[in-house]
């Protein structure tokens, strides 16, 4: 009886070095995306059906530029002028361990506006500095200092510049939106409600309920390496404060991110957005590739509700 006690004590040691051990290897998935350019064009090759070079065929020759964020990193990007006469601005944010190139998808549905396009990439992806990605916390202030750049280096007033963003970049965008300054409008295609679903939904899914145990250790080593508190990544918490126009896409038939986080996005919103919960069959964020014309019609709608002179043809 006292070898088992020993046996037991001297076990105890063992699986809690384990267990944290473990829970540190997924804060660091978490913290740390692998992002790249050659990521990003493997997919558009690979679930696209066609290539970097293909996709920028009929653009503009991109400007490359670079901001400093608040806490003094570097954001790489590229600035599309569209033409000599824009008198406006997009600017498109990524998802998780994509790129500025991931969103070259959402272009083609862009075609009705007279707006330049910005594509950059977040903070710790593809060419930009960081240590630690924040959920949306210190991107949603990334993404107001780049909007202030695009104001001050092209001359658009806020009320000229709007925002689209995809999954993670959908959450930042609509994270950037409780701030007291506005933009003109928000889309946001496919956003998670807040960090912590967007990890555990998944997780659960991948490796069983059990995980879930895990989460408040796990959660508390994101929050003590990266300083900051996970659970002011919300995108619910974020809407009663958004007084932008917002228009939030997502499919019903997303595996990655359950359309229920955008339903409860959606109930906090101003009555000013509208929501479309997709039944058109495209997976997490495909919508736009595999049913274009009807996606594009949804954005060129909302647009011109919502100032119709950011399409073609219109004059400011």
């Amino acid at each position: 009886m006292k070898l088992i006690k020993r046996l037991l004590l001297a076990l105890i040691p063992i699986l809690l070095i384990g267990y944290f051990g473990f829970a540190w290897m997924l804060s660091g998935l978490i913290l740390f995306p692998d992002s790249s350019l050659e990521r990003t064009k493997g997919r558009i090759e690979t679930q696209w059906g066609t290539t970097l070079e293909a996709m920028l065929a009929p653009l503009p020759k991109p400007e490359d530029f670079q901001v400093i964020t608040n806490d003094s990193l570097t954001l790489s990007g590229k600035y599309f002028q569209m033409s000599d006469t824009s008198k406006c601005a997009i600017i498109l944010a990524h998802g998780w361990t994509s790129t500025w190139a991931g969103m070259l998808k959402y272009v083609p549905v862009l075609e009705d506006c007279q707006c330049d396009l910005v594509l950059y990439d977040h903070r710790v992806h593809g060419q930009s500095d960081g240590t630690y990605a924040t959920g949306g916390i210190k991107e949603a202030q990334d993404l107001w200092t780049l909007t202030n750049w695009v104001q001050k280096e092209k001359g658009f007033r806020s009320q000229q510049i709007g925002w689209l963003g995809a999954s993670w970049g959908g959450a930042t965008v609509l994270t950037a939106g409780a701030d007291e300054r506005d933009v003109a409008f928000i889309i946001a295609d496919a956003p998670f409600q807040d960090w912590y679903s967007a990890i555990f939904e998944r997780a659960i899914r991948d490796y069983g309920s059990w995980i879930g145990w895990m989460s408040p250790t796990v959660m508390g080593i994101v929050d003590w390496r990266s300083g900051v508190d996970h659970e002011r990544a919300s995108a619910v918490q974020a809407t009663p404060a958004i007084t932008e126009p917002v228009l939030l896409i997502h499919s019903e038939m997303d595996s990655q991110t359950a359309s229920q986080q955008s339903v409860n996005i959606a109930k906090g919103l101003n009555p000013k957005s509208t929501f479309h919960h997709l039944d058109w069959g495209g997976d997490h964020t495909q919508d736009v590739r595999i049913n274009k014309e009807r996606f594009q019609q949804l954005i060129t709608n909302f647009i011109s509700s919502v100032d119709k002179r950011f399409l073609k043809g219109n004059a400011w």
